[in-house]
């Protein structure tokens, strides 16, 4: 029985109110994200959503997870485990599709290499880069190559449609206040490079079934658990984006078959992700593209 002095009262709850962890509910956010269009009055057909995070804290894997979401199964497109350096190598949008061959939704999960200490992973002087459309498809990251505008297939004019419209930083909530110095400044710093450019940046806290004993016996009771509330304050505390734009998520991982928790929690995520997008999209269409 989960420990009750670690949640908040029956009946309370520091995020969403009365949710019923079934198969309708999934169902409905799942239609819910499916069925979002941008702007009509704009040129992009599909949001750029822009991942970072720590080596290891599961930014492919939550990819891994809305894609799971509409295959029916669980997925493993993007590559993960549990490794020192990064497993991602190459800057690699992600489609959705709604089934095999289907047709694709109105995003893309734009993976990129994960953040490690001192002089290798990302570097900062590419993220620029990547937030402003510049970077192709399949980039081969290289840390001790920078990219610029001699980078073979380098866009050097972009539109709306090529820029990033939601920074994701993902962090692993059991490891926060043991993180790295080093990755905490360059995770402050693509924070300050997105608001620079106005772009709305979404915190992800993974693993918080690992992080929180009676959330690991029962996601559902994520919403009431102090532990995760306290991770959420500490990291709008230290990283700054408001407490509304930070989500608890478990990632597919041990599971072999899907699980409606999991798959709420993400679509929860993915549908305020688009949402913040969309704000994006729509302060932005009446700018002159520069």
């Amino acid at each position: 029985m989960a420990d009750q002095e670690k949640l908040l009262p029956e009946g309370k709850s520091w995020r969403l109110q009365n949710v019923v962890w079934n198969d309708e509910e999934r169902e409905r956010r799942k239609q819910l994200v499916s069925g979002y269009k941008p702007p009509t009055n704009c040129s992009v057909s599909q949001l750029n959503i822009q991942l970072y995070g720590q080596v290891g804290s599961g930014k492919s894997s939550f990819l891994n997870t809305i894609n799971s979401v509409y295959k029916g199964r669980v997925s493993a497109q993007a590559m993960t485990g549990n490794q020192s350096t990064s497993l991602t190598k190459k800057y690699r949008p992600y489609e959705v599709r709604t089934q095999q061959d289907g047709e694709a939704l109105c995003f893309r999960l734009c993976d990129t290499m994960g953040l490690e200490e001192a002089n290798t992973g990302l570097h900062l002087d590419d993220v620029s880069y990547l937030l402003d459309g510049n970077v192709p498809d399949g980039y081969q990251f290289n840390a001790d190559v920078r990219i610029t505008p001699a980078t073979p297939g380098f866009k050097s004019t972009t539109s709306l449609k090529d820029r990033t419209h939601c920074v994701v930083l993902v962090m692993d909530a059991k490891n926060i206040s043991v993180m790295p110095e080093d990755t905490v400044d360059k995770l402050k710093a693509i924070y300050r490079k997105a608001l620079d450019r106005e772009i709305p940046t979404v915190i992800l806290l993974t693993k918080v079934d690992k992080a929180c004993e009676p959330t690991a016996d029962d996601l559902s009771l994520v919403f009431r658990s102090k532990f995760i509330l306290e991770k959420v304050e500490e990291v709008s505390g230290k990283f700054g984006p408001s407490e509304t734009h930070i989500f608890p998520v478990q990632n597919y991982s041990r599971q072999s078959s899907l699980d409606n928790k999991i798959d709420i929690l993400a679509l929860e995520a993915m549908a305020q992700i688009l949402g913040f997008a969309d704000d994006y999209l729509q302060n932005n269409l009446t700018k002159p593209v520069l």
